[in-house]
């Protein structure tokens, strides 16, 4: 995909287009060797804008072979500031962006420890509530055995009256619903 919009925004459309540009790539000078060589890497931009500039006409037919002509003697590129640039690089930004992206970066670890706290809170309240459910189960089960009846004294007598009311209202509430479905289902069937 990224060849085909190269080719594209360089006017390279047909193979032809395509033979003619390696040709630009093609060293020119040493015709005995069999094998053509390469023009040097950094000379890669200036073969591609001068296919570009020959071949800005599309219906224009080439006749011969194209000339590309590069300094043969120029000097390879000096790596010898590599290291200043880098090092002007690493100082572009000045102090106060520097401490604002530190304080920006302490804001983000201290949301993210907020978050990652809250979901250890989120965790802790799903298990209590389902051990609050299953405790409540256990409770109307205990509540409403028939071994209760026989004792001389029934857990009932002993539970706050207020927490018994707030039973028998969930109790009374649950049948309801109970009854509601099996009305309805029966009224399906």
């Amino acid at each position: 995909m990224k060849l085909d919009s190269i080719f594209k925004a360089i006017g390279v459309e047909t193979e032809e287009d395509i033979n003619r540009l390696t040709e630009y790539f093609i060293m020119k000078g040493d015709e005995t060797n069999d094998s053509p060589s390469l023009i040097h890497p950094n000379q890669v931009l200036k073969a591609i804008r001068l296919f570009v500039s020959e071949g800005a006409s599309p219906n224009r037919v080439l006749t011969q072979k194209p000339t590309v002509e590069f300094d043969e003697t120029a000097a390879e590129r000096d790596s010898g500031n590599d290291a200043n640039y880098w090092q002007h690089l690493a100082q572009i930004l000045p102090k106060t962006h520097e401490r604002k992206w530190d304080a920006l970066l302490a804001g983000i670890q201290k949301y993210h420890n907020v978050l990652t706290h809250r979901s250890k809170l989120i965790e802790e309240t799903d298990k209590l509530q389902n051990q609050n459910s299953e405790l409540r189960m256990l409770l109307q089960q205990y509540i409403g055995s028939r071994v209760n009846q026989d004792l001389q004294i029934p857990p009932t007598h002993t539970i706050p009256t207020e927490m018994l009311r707030d039973y028998a209202i969930e109790s009374l509430t649950l049948r309801f619903l109970k009854l509601w479905v099996l009305r309805i289902l029966s009224l399906v069937n």
